[in-house]
């Protein structure tokens, strides 16, 4: 009975898939998959999930996205995070986040102006007079970035 009781827990061991399956936190001295530089703003961050279980960490929206353009992962099965801007440190899964875009007012890391939020209201109040409408993770895919 103990050789079997070994044997399982060893098989359990054994088969378990250290992968990731959500966003993980960002560590100090992480380092941004696309651009290299290290992630100093949590506000901004982004991660790519790949189907293999591989995280790929980026200090901008548009470095995650300019990522998965050049490595076509635009897949159902690719999972994308943001952080919710206005917590600064909230992940949210991509597909369900608002994004607005303000150049000359949002200091990214590289500048690309993107932020993203949990709801539509908290992006528009997020824009300067409110009249930019908020867009979803498929038009974001259609912005030349």
């Amino acid at each position: 009975m103990k050789i079997l009781a070994a044997f399982l827990a060893i098989s359990l061991l054994v088969g378990c898939d250290p992968k990731a399956t959500g966003p993980v936190p960002i560590a100090s001295g992480d380092a941004c998959a696309f651009c290299r530089m290290l992630i100093s703003e949590r506000r901004y961050s982004a991660e790519l999930l790949d189907t293999d279980g591989t995280v790929y960490k980026f200090d901008d929206i548009a470095c995650m996205m300019r990522f998965a353009k050049s490595h076509n992962k635009n897949s159902p099965a690719v999972r994308f995070y943001v952080t919710d801007y206005s917590s600064g440190r909230d992940w949210l899964d991509a597909r369900q986040a608002y994004f607005v875009r303000r150049t000359g007012r949002v200091s990214s890391p590289m500048v690309s102006g993107w932020i993203a939020f949990r709801s539509p209201s908290a992006a528009a109040r997020a824009t300067s007079t409110g009249s930019v409408a908020p867009i979803r993770l498929d038009e974001l895919w259609a912005q030349n970035l």
